[in-house]
């Protein structure tokens, strides 16, 4: 059964009170999102857990749907963690591993320069939780920009470092800005990974790399409704989903 169903993938990155709708939703807005994903049957689970369920090696009465985050802000500590764990749901949150504790440096944008980056010690509380941690690069550059040699230090040394700190295995990566050339998924499989997530939403027909997989994006401008609608459409299965 499993390997003829498509998991769906939701993208987020930040939930906090204060988030601007560009960038994430509040914790009241999660909230109700979660509890719509309960109602609807699915589970919200990790990437490498709906991975391992494709493969036929997980059952669940529940179909599960992956929930994700990128770039490992302190509020999914603060705000999406006691929310998913008070679902019995849990997530992959790729993390950018030569920033952790940091605030955000890779643009000057005013709506993310400066957020606050999840410290290391919380990263580890999370994984200890059932949480996967996930690679978004070492510095979160744009890979299509730089030299391939450069791209494979980001690839590679991100997975390394983040195992490392976090005392984990790292099997998923996130190419930051959804931004790659066509050599990047063969570097992100050498580098040990099992797959990757873009930030394209998946199209009938559409690629079943596991290393270009899609996703649904998650912000405060998604109306409710809107959501809503993008969950029955999965569930009634008139969506495909995103996990190849």
């Amino acid at each position: 059964m499993t390997a003829d169903l498509r998991v769906p993938v939701l993208y987020y990155h930040r939930v906090a009170p204060d988030a601007d709708p560009r960038t994430g939703v509040t914790p009241g807005q999660f909230s109700a999102q979660m509890a719509l994903l309960g109602r609807l049957g699915f589970v919200g689970t990790s990437l490498e857990r709906a991975l391992t369920w494709k493969e036929g090696s997980d059952p669940w009465n529940r179909r599960p749907l992956a929930i994700t985050f990128d770039d490992g802000y302190e509020d999914n500590f603060a705000y999406a963690a006691p929310i998913l764990e008070g679902f019995g749901f849990v997530a992959t949150i790729f993390f950018v591993a030569g920033r952790m504790g940091q605030s955000v440096d890779w643009t000057t944008d005013p709506v993310w320069a400066g957020q606050r980056l999840m410290e290391p010690s919380k990263a580890r509380e999370l994984v200890r939780l059932g949480f996967e941690a996930g690679s978004h690069t070492v510095t979160h550059p744009d890979l299509a920009k730089i030299p391939d040699p450069e791209a494979w230090r980001e690839i590679r040394d991100s997975r390394e470092r983040l195992s490392q700190d976090l005392s984990c295995p790292v099997t998923t990566f996130c190419y930051p800005y959804g931004s790659f050339r066509d050599s990047h998924p063969s570097m992100v499989r050498e580098a040990g990974y099992r797959a990757a997530r873009t930030v394209r939403r998946y199209r009938p027909g559409g690629s079943s790399d596991p290393f270009r997989m899609a996703c649904r994006p998650v912000s405060g401008r998604m109306g409710f409704p809107r959501f809503a609608l993008t969950l029955l459409s999965y569930r009634l299965g008139l969506r495909g989903g995103d996990v190849p």
